[in-house]
This record gives C-alpha cells, sequence and structure tokens, in this order.
C-alpha cells in the first residue's frame, strides 16, 4: 500500500488518517470547508471537529495552505503582468525613438 504525504503541515496527525482527512476536505472544496469553519468557529466552538470527525485544528492548517496557494499564484500573475508592461513599455519607447 502506497504511503501518501499530506502536502502541508499539520500537529494533528500523519498518515492514513492525514491523508483520508485532507482528501475528503479537497472533495468538498475550499469555499465549502471555509464555510463550515466559520459556522463552527461562531456556533459551535465547544465541540473539537468540524468537518465530520475532522479536528478543527487540521482544518485551519488546510485551509491556511489553500490561502497560501492562492496568495503565491496571485503574486506570480501581478508579476508577471507587471514583467509585461514593461516590455510593452519599453518596446514603445524604443519604437517612438526609431
Amino acid at each position: 500500500m502506497e504511503s501518501h504525504v499530506v502536502p502541508f503541515e499539520n500537529r494533528w496527525t500523519n498518515g492514513k488518517n492525514a491523508w483520508e482527512w485532507h482528501c475528503e476536505l479537497e472533495r468538498l472544496g475550499v469555499p465549502v470547508v471555509r464555510t463550515m469553519y466559520c459556522e463552527h468557529e461562531t456556533h459551535r466552538r465547544n465541540k473539537s471537529t468540524v468537518v465530520f470527525d475532522i479536528p478543527a485544528g487540521f482544518v485551519h492548517d488546510w485551509l491556511a495552505f489553500h490561502d497560501r496557494r492562492a496568495a503565491r499564484r496571485q503574486l506570480l500573475w501581478r508579476a508577471s503582468v507587471v514583467t509585461l508592461g514593461l516590455i510593452a513599455a519599453s518596446g514603445a519607447v524604443l519604437g517612438v525613438l526609431r
């Protein structure tokens, strides 16, 4: 049996449980899990689980992982737009100077 590694650090568990929890959260999707986590933090903070048997801390770490990944993607997108803008501007300046 192949051992899977969760793509983020978590303090809650490792091995099979972590991979199953990760897969379940991925199936639900970030918007749904974020809504469930917010509802848990607002109304059921005394319960230790958010989604089925997944601990709140694991869900928090999973959401933080996705937030960091989205921020990294946005940074790369902005950097590429700025780079292409500079290339276009320098091309326009060179075209005017010739």
